[in-house]
């Protein structure tokens, strides 16, 4: 949305920076797998994994993105970029 794709470059976008195949995005066992290994939280809460403003923050960082609530929280608590 930040960069004025369309839903498919968006998604061509995001496989790309996970590193799977655009139809990879819609299974559930791999998409676990990967949000796992990269500490980028689920839907579904996993034992010691990051929630909330903490995934959003790791999301932004590997997909190159901004997140408005990111870039906020990052403001309010004193962190750049």
């Amino acid at each position: 949305m930040t960069r004025k794709m369309r839903i498919h470059e968006a998604k061509t976008y995001v496989a790309e920076k996970l590193g799977v195949g655009v139809i990879d995005l819609t299974d559930e066992e791999i998409m676990g797998e990967i949000r796992k290994d990269l500490g980028i939280g689920t839907v579904t809460s996993i034992a010691g994994s990051p929630k909330g403003i903490r995934a959003k923050c790791k999301i932004a960082e590997l997909l190159d993105i901004n997140i408005r609530s990111v870039t906020l929280f990052k403001s309010q608590m004193g962190f750049s970029g």
